[in-house]
C-alpha cells in the first residue's frame, strides 16, 4: 500500500512538473547523433559482434575520436540493453527504473513533512524529464543518474548505497562525483568502515576503467581520430547550459539559474540530512567541473546533476516560513 502511495506521489509529481510553463527543448543536434550511435552499437552487441570492434567501428563511420579512451564509453550499459529485444522495451525498462527511483526517494523521506517531500520529488522529477525523450534510453547520462538518486536513496544501507553508486560509475564516469562525495560525508562522519568501502569500490573502478582503457587501446587503428580534449575552461556558461536540463529552469535568464542552485545546494548544506548533504557535495563537485571540463555540445552532461540541485528549496520555503511565524509570535 505505501508503494502505490508513493507511486501515486511520483506520478503527480509529473504531472506538476509538465505543468511548468516551460517548454522543454529538444536535445541539440549533436546529443540526437550521441544517441543514434549508441543505439547502433547496442544493436550491434545484440547481434552477435564483440562490444570494442562494434562501438570503434561505429564511431568511425560517423567521424567521431576513437582515442583516448574516455572517448569510448563504457560497455555496461550497452551489455543491460542487448538483452532487450528493442527501443520500446528499453525505454519501458528505463522509466521503471524512473519511478522505482522516485518510490525509493519519496520512502527514505518518510520522516519528512508531506508537502516537504512531495516538493523535493517533484523537483527530482523535473531534472529526469530526458528520460521521456526519443531514444534518451540510449544515453548513458539517463541511466546512471537513475542509479545515483537510488543510491542516494539507500544512505541507510551503506553497502547498498555505496554498490549502486558504483554502478552509476561503470555506466557513465561522471558519476564519480557522487561516489567521492559518499567518501567525503564518511570522512565527516568518522565512519571508518564506510570509509574503507567507498575506497574499495573507487579503487574496483580505476581498475575497471583500466581494463576497458586497455580494450579500447588494442582497437586503436592508423589513422583513427584524435578527440581533442575537454579542458576548455567553459566557466559559467556550460554550467548554466547544463543546468537547463532541469525543467524548472530551462527558460531562466542564467544569473537567476545561479543564484536558484546556489541557494540551493547551500540549504541542503545546512539544513538537509545525510541524503541532500551527499547530492549537494557531489551536485557542486560536478558543477565545478564543468567550469573546467566540458565542450560547448556536452551540455547534456546536466543531465546527472539536474535532478539533485533544487532539492534544498523546500528547505528553503520550510525555513523561510518557520522564521515567519516565529517573528509573528514575537509581536
Amino acid at each position: 500500500m505505501k508503494a502505490i502511495r508513493a507511486l501515486l506521489l511520483a506520478l503527480l509529481a509529473l504531472l506538476a512538473c509538465l505543468a511548468v510553463p516551460l517548454a522543454a527543448k529538444a536535445p541539440a543536434k549533436p546529443v540526437q547523433l550521441d544517441q543514434e550511435l549508441y543505439r547502433t552499437v547496442v544493436e550491434r552487441v545484440r547481434g552477435g559482434e564483440n562490444f570494442y570492434p562494434a562501438t570503434m567501428d561505429a564511431q568511425r563511420e560517423r567521424s567521431y575520436p576513437v582515442q583516448p579512451a574516455l572517448a569510448v564509453r563504457p560497455p555496461t550499459m550497452t551489455y543491460f540493453l542487448a538483452l532487450l529485444p528493442s527501443t520500446m522495451a528499453r525505454t519501458a525498462a528505463l522509466i521503471a527504473l524512473l519511478f522505482g527511483a522516485l518510490i525509493a526517494m519519496r520512502q527514505s523521506l518518510a520522516d519528512r513533512p508531506p508537502a516537504e517531500a512531495l516538493g523535493m520529488v517533484a523537483l527530482a522529477v523535473a531534472g529526469l524529464f530526458g528520460a521521456f525523450f526519443p531514444d534518451n534510453v540510449y544515453l548513458h547520462e539517463q541511466w546512471s543518474v537513475l542509479l545515483i538518486m537510488l543510491s542516494l536513496a539507500a544512505h541507510r544501507r551503506p553497502w547498498l548505497m555505496i554498490g549502486l553508486a558504483l554502478l552509476a560509475v561503470l555506466v557513465r564516469e561522471t558519476a564519480l562525483a557522487w561516489l567521492a562525495a559518499i567518501l567525503l560525508m564518511a570522512l565527516w562522519q568518522r565512519d571508518g568502515k564506510r570509509v574503507l568501502m567507498a575506497l574499495g569500490a573507487m579503487a574496483l573502478a580505476a581498475g575497471l576503467w583500466l581494463i576497458h582503457a586497455h580494450f579500447v587501446a588494442a582497437q586503436v587503428q592508423p589513422g583513427d581520430l584524435t578527440s581533442p580534449g575537454w579542458v576548455r575552461f567553459g566557466g559559467l556558461p556550460l554550467v548554466i547550459d547544463a543546468l537547463r536540463r532541469n525543467l524548472v529552469l530551462t527558460g531562466l535568464p542564467g544569473p537567476l539559474i545561479l543564484a536558484l542552485v546556489a541557494a540551493s545546494l547551500a540549504a541542503m548544506l545546512r539544513w538537509g540530512r545525510e541524503m541532500e548533504r551527499t547530492a549537494a557535495i557531489g551536485s557542486a563537485g560536478f558543477l565545478a567541473a564543468l567550469t573546467v571540463f566540458g565542450r560547448p555540445d556536452n551540455g547534456y552532461w546536466g543531465f546527472m546533476a539536474a535532478p539533485f540541485v533544487l532539492l534544498g528549496l523546500p528547505l528553503l520555503v520550510r525555513r523561510g516560513l518557520a522564521a515567519g511565524r516565529a517573528r509573528a509570535a514575537s509581536r
